[in-house]
């Protein structure tokens, strides 16, 4: 075969459509080697067209399968945040990261976040004073987990857990499909714990989780202002329980809040 052979800069860019002309259809890939076209005879005319090699193919596989975990993943992150409806939505918190995280302001929680989010277990806490990046790091362990490492959680507040099981019982739906949910999940995130009053419903809500989770091994991550009293808000029962494998990690400094205008992504 005497053809002039093209070889395409980018195979996977190759020429489509119909070709007469044989060397206008034989290409080069610099792995796979000469790759003879398709051709097709229609009313005693040869059509010829360039053939996929099989870098090509498994180009377009990966880029098949890497498209359908990003929507998985899309997936997966809408309902870390919206898992207990619109209304009670977290959604911003998507942008909360590691990387736009403040570490030099609180070096050891950033560390021991970090090292949770790759290999979570037993209960994360994060406690101290308002406005030293609590909620921040929580998200960015939801986000680092999922996007990284591939693990799925539920992100929530205490009230907004509770205002949705409140919604629920007063429209006659089942409450209880939430706290299946809370149990279930790969890992668990609380933020800001001890926003919700106790009330005995609240300690049977808390209890019916926690205790659940502690008997699969499931991890949880939680924040709170008020560690030495977390059992006067969760009760007894349930604070024994989030001993076990505990890490707690205190947070101390200035609100950095009042600064956040000029740093919108950074920690709340």
């Amino acid at each position: 075969m005497n053809a002039k052979i093209s070889r395409l800069p980018e195979p996977i860019t190759q020429r489509s459509g119909y070709i007469t002309n044989l060397e206008d259809a034989l290409w080069e890939c610099p792995t796979c080697g000469v790759q003879e076209p398709h051709s097709y005879t229609m009313r005693d005319v040869t059509y010829f067209t360039h053939r996929k090699c099989a870098c090509q193919l498994a180009e377009e596989k990966r880029m098949e399968q890497e498209k359908r975990r990003q929507e998985r993943l899309e997936y997966a992150a809408n309902q870390t945040y919206n898992w207990l409806g619109s209304r009670w939505s977290e959604t911003p918190l998507r942008k909360k990261t590691f990387e736009n995280f403040r570490a030099e302001q609180q070096p050891d929680a950033y560390d021991m976040a970090r090292d949770f989010a790759a290999s979570p277990h037993g209960t994360f806490i994060l406690h101290g004073t308002y406005g030293t990046g609590k909620t921040h790091l929580l998200a960015a362990i939801c986000n680092e987990a999922l996007f990284t490492h591939d693990m799925q959680s539920l992100f929530t507040t205490s009230t907004k857990l509770f205002a949705a099981i409140q919604q629920k019982i007063g429209n006659r739906e089942d409450h209880y499909a939430l706290v299946e949910r809370a149990v279930k999940t790969p890992m668990l995130i609380l933020d800001d714990i001890d926003k919700a009053k106790w009330s005995e419903f609240r300690e049977e809500i808390y209890f019916a989780i926690i205790d659940e989770r502690v008997k699969r091994e499931l991890p949880i991550a939680l924040s709170t202002n008020r560690l030495d009293e977390l059992d006067s808000f969760v009760g007894g029962a349930v604070f024994s329980r989030l001993k076990i494998g505990q890490v707690a990690i205190a947070m101390v400094g200035r609100d950095y809040r009042a600064g956040l205008w000029s740093l919108p992504d950074g920690p709340e």
